[in-house]
């Protein structure tokens, strides 16, 4: 079995393959899915440091699978994004130990540096991230 750095779970395959490719230039190891189905095959194949999973999935949304990932991998980080939010609220993402939100349009520049430093954590052993919050411009805060 291999380890890679980064699971993208994104049903857009364009999107999906652009933000690998952009996380691929930070010399980081990317799986893609583009289904919970597939998500779930590759976190147990490749064991990722990270998970961005996008919230609209054509077979489950993204709570619903970062749930069973969380199970799967209890010490990865997992970003859900989104360009829209209903029924997401904080408490949610907390009892789900959901590392980051992710608005969209995906701001990679951003997107790069988080997944950069939650992969340099994880190299180096130890529980899950914490919460963080959303990135929406680069900085993780609260929805307020």
């Amino acid at each position: 079995m291999t380890q890679c750095d980064v699971l993208i779970v994104e049903d857009s395959t364009a999107q999906c393959l652009e933000m690998a490719e952009f996380l691929r230039r930070a010399n980081l190891s990317v799986e893609t899915a583009f289904d919970a189905a597939a998500a779930l095959s590759a976190a147990a194949k490749f064991e990722p440091r990270v998970m961005l999973l996008d919230f609209n999935l054509p077979d489950m949304n993204g709570v619903q699978l970062a749930e069973a990932l969380r199970a799967l991998l209890p010490s990865a980080a997992i970003l859900i994004m989104s360009g829209r939010i209903d029924g997401l609220s904080e408490e949610t993402l907390q009892a789900l130990g959901i590392t980051m939100f992710v608005n969209k349009p995906v701001p990679l520049g951003p997107l790069r540096q988080a997944v950069v430093k939650l992969v340099e954590a994880s190299s180096r052993g130890g529980p899950a991230p914490k919460p963080k919050g959303w990135l929406s411009t680069g900085t993780g805060g609260t929805r307020r």
